[in-house]
């Protein structure tokens, strides 16, 4: 899953949460189906815009504070009616459709409501006459506005990836098995004019001993890597072998 500003995206297949590396590389089998989680853990809604492999798929997609959404699909006005399929770039697709640039990349957009304005009114209170002279004072209201910046504030760093154009490295998203998804209109406050991005970029290969060799299993977050060196397997989240110190691929 990737973090970024009270915001997580991630990658499912087949209901399990993917394992993307340290630069959001998500491994996953050419062939298989796949759904986004767009997860809010801020306390404001979130409108979120998909982009695959430099294609809209959905646009305004609301994430209710504290909440989940999954997209299982390309939008089709309300209605998803099928599923997200990673497949493998051919060099007869290259020729029919072309290589972009961005082929592969999983791109989140996302803004927060604004925050909201307190204004307190000046407590009615009697006022107190000074001494010597007819003036009178009064408290004055005071207005509280929160920007993301001040204590308590979560700043996120801005999320790396790689772009290969090797065919036999990316692939590209289709439509997959029909599916029925529905959605339906919703309201927010003013978003903010800052935006956040989030970046995954999808792979069905993986490099071992410089030789690439198809994905077979997804990684999920509960998936052991065996150590290429050693043989022994560690938790998806580790880094290095901790027999010999080999990093993990």
């Amino acid at each position: 899953m990737m973090y970024n500003n009270n915001f997580i995206v991630v990658i499912k297949h087949k209901g399990k949460v993917l394992r993307e590396s340290n630069n959001g590389v998500v491994r996953l089998p050419f062939g298989s189906d796949y759904s986004i989680l767009l997860k809010n853990k801020d306390s404001r809604k979130a409108v979120a815009n998909v982009e695959i492999d430099g294609e809209d798929v959905a646009t305004g997609i609301i994430v209710p504070a504290n909440e989940s959404v999954e997209l299982k699909g390309a939008l089709d006005g309300l209605k998803v009616r099928n599923h997200f399929r990673f497949i493998k770039k051919t060099k007869e697709i290259s020729d029919f459709r072309g290589d972009r640039p961005d082929d592969g990349l999983v791109r989140v957009e996302y803004r927060f409501e604004q925050h909201d304005v307190i204004t307190i009114d000046p407590p009615r209170i009697r006022p107190m006459r000074k001494k010597g002279g007819a003036d009178w004072t009064y408290d004055t209201c005071m207005c509280f506005y929160y920007d993301g910046n001040s204590t308590g504030g979560h700043t996120g760093t801005p999320c790396s990836y790689t772009v290969s154009n090797s065919c036999s490295d990316l692939g590209i998203t289709v439509p997959g098995t029909e599916t029925k998804q529905d959605f339906e209109y919703g309201h927010t406050k003013p978003l903010e004019a800052r935006s956040h991005v989030i970046v995954l970029q999808l792979r069905g290969t993986v490099r071992r001993k410089r030789r690439v060799r198809a994905v077979k299993k997804p990684i999920t977050v509960r998936t052991k890597i065996r150590c290429q060196t050693c043989g022994r397997k560690s938790k998806s989240n580790v880094k290095f072998c901790g027999n010999c110190g080999t990093y993990l691929r």
